[in-house]
């Protein structure tokens, strides 16, 4: 009996401790997420934190048109639900790494229906391994916007860039840069350069 209460006085300790790792992993992944948010005193005149869209109801069916066809009008949405966004949601989380480190011949295209899973399981790779993640837009007076995706690993060595011929013949448009910070990958995109992009990347660069 007193074997059995040490065996199970280990289990719990174990639990606890694997348990504490997680915690301590999420709150370090939190913390440094929230350093990537550019203060509002350090951004330039008509550049700030873009506003987080409102959420619209799905949209209805029109009435039948010819030939017995219904026709749906979409409406705008955002992946995040809030601006700047962190959190561990697995889609998202695929997301955001796709935006960091996808190119051409890894981007996923489109498939039939009946490819449905093989792409379901494409699109869990781009979490693995992957404590959480973040993204933050910021808008410009003129409607240029500036995005930060980061992502951070549960191993630093997964940081390191995919090495693509296709990416470099084919380089992506815009502004992009990707830096590391620990086990952190971090990527700032905009159209062009901007007082708003340049404010942004210095902040980031700024971080140890």
């Amino acid at each position: 009996m007193v074997s059995d209460l040490r065996v199970d006085t280990a289990r719990i300790c174990v639990v606890f401790l694997l348990t504490g790792g997680v915690l301590t992993s999420s709150a370090q992944s939190e913390q440094a997420f929230s350093a990537l948010t550019v203060p509002a005193a350090a951004l330039p005149d008509g550049c700030a934190l873009a506003p987080t869209p409102t959420p619209r109801p799905a949209p209805g069916p029109a009435p039948v048109a010819r030939g017995g066809v219904t026709v749906i009008h979409g409406t705008p949405w955002s992946r995040f639900p809030t601006n700047p966004w962190s959190g561990t949601d697995r889609k998202t989380v695929a997301a955001v790494h796709r935006a960091i480190d996808a190119t051409p011949e890894r981007l996923l295209p489109d498939m039939p229906p009946e490819a449905s899973r093989d792409a379901a399981a494409a699109e869990r790779k781009w979490a693995e391994n992957i404590l959480g993640a973040y993204h933050a837009a910021y808008v410009s007076w003129d409607g240029r916007q500036v995005e930060v995706f980061a992502v951070t690993f549960n191993d630093v060595k997964l940081t390191t860039a995919p090495e693509s011929v296709s990416a470099m013949l084919n380089p992506p448009r815009g502004l992009t840069i990707r830096l590391v910070r620990g086990a952190t990958v971090i990527r700032v995109s905009a159209s062009a350069s901007t007082e708003c992009f340049r404010a942004v990347r210095a902040h980031i660069e700024s971080l140890k």
